[in-house]
């Protein structure tokens, strides 16, 4: 019975040690969620007695998997609960686990817990989290093209943006709903608010890509970064141009008879 006891009491300081490491040195430390602290060392031992007690009562299997199953699923309905901290809740439910089925190795306790905790430690690591961070941001402006949605964005959450998607316009407010992953801090230096890509359609052929480049920095009022012809019509006379172009420098004064029809993408 002694025996036992001691067991027992040996299992359960290991697990309150993983789990101190676990909930405060790594999760509240870096978070700083005093309710989910208090929530996962409550799982952590709760599971560990529960656990304890069916490795000692003749109980059916069915039962011990039943109960996992059921704590598994459990969540927080009354705030919001991210997948990070999700990963901490079964994290802290497989230590409760692990510790409580009195298993004869204890290095294998032991190696098992050092691998859980090790593992949230690099992953859930400051370095690893701003190589990439997700949010969804609803801008007061509706962007026509990539290029500029993107410069927004970045100008606006001061990183470069890795991986957008666009979740939702609307026209009448003027708002768009985007799904961002970017990298903080390191905003692209390529990308920015006064470049423009349009499609520009011209009342005149040019035969060199040198008088193409001037009408267009003439007409546009900047600088053409990239241009690509993709129409040319010598029966009207007018040709298409996809250009690149930052507005402001070197520009001469346009003609006022002179017309350019862009749409911008």
């Amino acid at each position: 019975m002694l025996t036992t006891y001691s067991d027992y009491a040996v299992d359960f300081g290991v697990d309150l040690i993983a789990v101190f490491l676990l909930a405060y040195v790594l999760y509240f430390r870096r978070h700083r969620r005093a309710d989910l602290l208090l929530a996962y060392v409550a799982l952590n031992i709760g599971i560990f007695v529960a656990v304890s007690l069916l490795s000692t009562t003749r109980v059916d299997i069915a039962l011990g998997f039943g109960l996992f199953a059921i704590l598994s699923i459990i969540r927080l309905r009354s705030s919001a609960v991210t997948q990070q901290e999700v990963a901490y809740y079964f994290v802290a439910l497989v230590l409760g686990l692990v510790n409580g089925l009195d298993l004869d190795d204890r290095r294998v306790v032991m190696l098992i817990n050092a691998l859980l905790l090790v593992t949230m430690l690099v992953v859930d690591s400051r370095p690893l989290r701003e190589r990439a961070r997700r949010t969804d941001v609803t801008l007061d402006a509706v962007h026509a093209d990539d290029a500029a949605l993107i410069a927004d964005l970045e100008r606006r959450l001061g990183g470069k943006v890795l991986h957008h998607e666009v979740n939702d316009i609307n026209y009448v407010r003027e708002t768009m709903v985007v799904d961002v992953r970017y990298r903080a801090g390191s905003p692209s230096p390529e990308r920015r608010l006064d470049e423009r890509r349009l499609a520009v359609t011209l009342d005149v052929v040019h035969a060199d890509d040198a008088a193409l480049v001037a009408d267009l920095e003439r007409r546009l009022g900047g600088r053409v970064l990239h241009h690509e012809v993709k129409d040319i019509d010598y029966v009207r006379d007018t040709m298409v141009a996809d250009v690149h172009y930052r507005v402001g420098p070197r520009v001469t004064e346009p003609c006022l008879d002179e017309q350019v029809m862009a749409v911008q993408r």
